[in-house]
């Protein structure tokens, strides 16, 4: 089954965009976006691929999962991450954190590894990939602080009770 035309207008009403803002980031004009939404055009494979990557949504996602279920029912037993879309819990976002840092770890790995290796040839300047490893740390540091701020939240509203628990994604424990 084809979602495209239903994918495109729940990404947009996600993002909180009209179709002119959307026909304007995508190079087109509005009444394309309506008839995209309508089912009425479907647009060219090189526009939808544009689309996909705008949304931050698989290619085949976009045409063939039902996002809208995805996201609000976890459809399929994938979650809303699969599909591109922002995580809905602690969990999830720490479990995205410890990706993020396991993938930034080798980035940083692999780096130092070039390094030393560029020094004893003298391919590569350096500096260059100092900078790099600097990036880099930072960027651990950053996701670090994140993670931090995210379970020290989830952890004041547990202590806060039920509705502050909901307001950060936090399961509610039934009694």
């Amino acid at each position: 089954m084809n979602y495209l035309s239903s994918n495109i207008k729940f990404l947009r009403k996600q993002r909180k965009l009209s179709q002119q803002q959307l026909a304007d980031d995508l190079g087109v004009k509005r009444s394309n976006i309506a008839a995209y939404e309508t089912k009425n055009v479907e647009p060219r494979l090189a526009l939808i691929h544009e689309m996909a990557t705008y949304f931050g949504v698989a290619l085949e996602d976009l045409v063939i999962t039902d996002l809208k279920a995805e996201y609000i029912g976890g459809g399929k037993g994938r979650g809303a991450r699969a599909t591109g879309l922002p995580p809905t819990s602690v969990e999830e976002i720490v479990q995205l954190s410890g990706k993020i840092q396991r993938m930034l770890d080798g980035f940083k790995v692999f780096y130092e590894f070039k390094k030393n290796m560029n020094q004893h040839d003298g391919e590569t300047p350096v500096g260059d990939i100092d900078n790099f490893l600097v990036f880099i740390n930072h960027m651990l540091e950053y996701n670090r602080m994140i993670e931090n701020i995210v379970t020290a939240n989830a952890g004041r509203a547990a202590a806060a009770g039920p509705a502050a628990q909901e307001a950060v994604g936090t399961p509610v424990a039934a009694n």
